[in-house]
């Protein structure tokens, strides 16, 4: 059976990282999927165990996406099917100028379906027309807008799906940054609202079924959330499943993060003022397994310290 290609962008970063797993771990795959994993250098640590762990499956290959004719022009047109797009807020190139271009070569070298991991904005429809006042969530609007018109002005020549998660699970990983996410929660919302938030391990299965049954997925924007949560039922479950206690940095910490960094401040000011808005039981008609915050918890590393 002839294999299909994708193209996984930030494939040793954590979303990218999780689509190649799922995509290898998919049980009945229509077809089997070689994955082009793209990545700055390919000589550092982490991108050579990708590829030695997955010989002949998981091709390495050298590339910035903000600059994508190189990477296009290595392989024969037509010869890649899928993309999966993942932006990142890194200060230096705006997220616009990660995607678009890259988009844009993606389709003109033949690729039949783009994977778009963006971000939800009150709901499934609401995203569309709601760009947010925060910038970072105004820049995935802006890309989502641009892969579906060019999908619509090129008359079908690919298709594409846009999934839009809500906050990580993965922020309360063991470190330094869990206890500064719960400190800017403590900060930024009032104890009765809840947060949606997702595992990126999910995120990676959505796009592992994007890209096994393209014409299902085609033209689909979906927001992406296993659980709803208040910071106290948070870390009661937290105690419950791990028997510790969840470590937060002094709430003024959190304030200083959201005054000094405006971004983030604006965010949160949405989260309290709008906030997610994504079905979480239509998510899991679609991936019975899920992960709630318990689950998530019991796969997580807080389980092995």
């Amino acid at each position: 059976m002839a294999s299909q290609t994708i193209l996984v962008v930030g494939a040793t970063g954590h979303q990218g990282g999780a689509v190649i797993k799922a995509l290898l771990a998919l049980p009945n795959p229509n077809t089997p999927f070689h994955i082009l994993a793209l990545t700055r250098n390919p000589e550092s640590p982490r991108a050579k165990a990708l590829a030695a762990a997955h010989p002949g499956v998981v091709e390495l290959i050298q590339g910035d996406n903000a600059n994508p004719a190189p990477i296009f022009a290595s392989k024969p047109k037509g010869s890649i099917a899928g993309v999966f797009v993942v932006t990142t807020v890194s200060g230096k190139v705006p997220e616009e100028k990660q995607a678009i271009p890259l988009i844009d070569a993606a389709t003109v070298h033949g690729a039949k379906h783009i994977v778009f991991t963006s971000v939800d904005r009150g709901g499934d429809e609401a995203s569309w027309t709601n760009p947010t006042e925060i910038e970072h969530f105004q820049a995935k609007h802006n890309i989502e807008i641009h892969l579906r018109d060019k999908a619509e002005k090129e008359g079908g020549k690919f298709t594409w799906t846009v999934l839009r998660p809500v906050a990580f699970l993965d922020n309360l990983s063991p470190g330094v940054f869990s206890s500064m996410f719960a400190a800017m929660w403590t900060a930024g919302l009032r104890p009765e609202t809840k947060l949606q938030l997702i595992s990126v391990k999910d995120i990676g299965i959505f796009a592992a079924m994007a890209f096994n049954e393209p014409a299902r997925w085609a033209g689909r924007a979906v927001g992406l959330a296993g659980d709803e949560l208040m910071l106290a039922e948070l870390k009661e479950k937290f105690a419950k499943v791990t028997g510790k206690k969840l470590g937060q940095a002094w709430t003024i910490f959190g304030k200083a993060v959201l005054w000094g960094v405006k971004d983030v401040g604006t965010m949160f000011t949405w989260f309290e003022r709008v906030g997610y808005g994504v079905d979480i039981k239509a998510r899991r008609r679609e991936l019975p397994e899920l992960q709630d915050f318990e689950a998530w918890l019991r796969e997580s590393a807080w389980m092995k310290q």
